[in-house]
């Protein structure tokens, strides 16, 4: 008695449109990717943000005036690299090669913060020894009180409340600015009447 022979099947799924996949592959072009991430980080790994943008772009162009604005470029040697600014009230040091070695303003027990410069901002910002870039801006916070924000410092007690509304003043004198018309139209009137009326009594 004769056997028939076994016969192996082998099944393939080829695709509805296979020189269209294919081509779809070959002619995608690659989309651009940006990716986010944050310039300020704390040195001594507590918490940091990046802060408010104005602050950090006025404090940026007030550290530049002398370096950067100035008749000549200087480049960063360890007697030049401080400066005081009194807009936020702190100094801040350009590039992170010296500035612990300064005794005098560098204070160890606060908190060191650092702040990415960007490649406009740091274009022209070179060591003079051996011309290598610089790339952050270095300051200091009060520990356990501050945090790094971006290129200023903020009140730890505030992490996570900057998006809260104000609560507003008890009395339209405690907040004197930002009271509003309808309390102003009413105190002034008032002030002018009793004034009158003081004048008028005593003549």
């Amino acid at each position: 008695m004769s056997q028939s022979p076994e016969v192996a099947c082998i099944t393939i799924f080829v695709p509805v449109n296979l020189q269209r996949n294919l081509d779809d592959q070959g002619g995608e072009e690659e989309q651009p990717r940006n990716y986010f991430f944050q310039r300020t980080r704390s040195l001594n790994g507590g918490y940091a943000t990046d802060g408010d943008p104005k602050i950090n772009d006025e404090v940026y162009r007030i550290f530049m005036l002398t370096i950067l604005d100035g008749f000549n470029i200087f480049k960063i040697k360890m007697y030049n690299d401080r400066s005081f600014i009194y807009l936020t009230r702190r100094d801040y040091w350009l590039g992170d090669r010296y500035y612990y070695l300064d005794n005098y303003y560098y204070l160890p027990t606060r908190d060191s913060c650092a702040y990415r410069m960007n490649e406009t901002e740091r274009q022209h910002l070179f060591y003079e020894e051996d011309n290598m870039p610089i790339f952050d801006i270095i300051y200091q916070c009060q520990r356990y009180q501050e945090y790094c924000c971006g290129l200023n410092c903020c009140k730890i007690d505030q992490i996570g409340r900057h998006d809260a509304p104000k609560k507003p003043p008890k009395y339209p004198w405690d907040d004197p600015w930002h009271h509003n018309s309808a309390s102003s139209s009413f105190f002034i009137p008032a002030i002018i009447i009793i004034s009158m009326f003081n004048f008028f009594k005593n003549s």
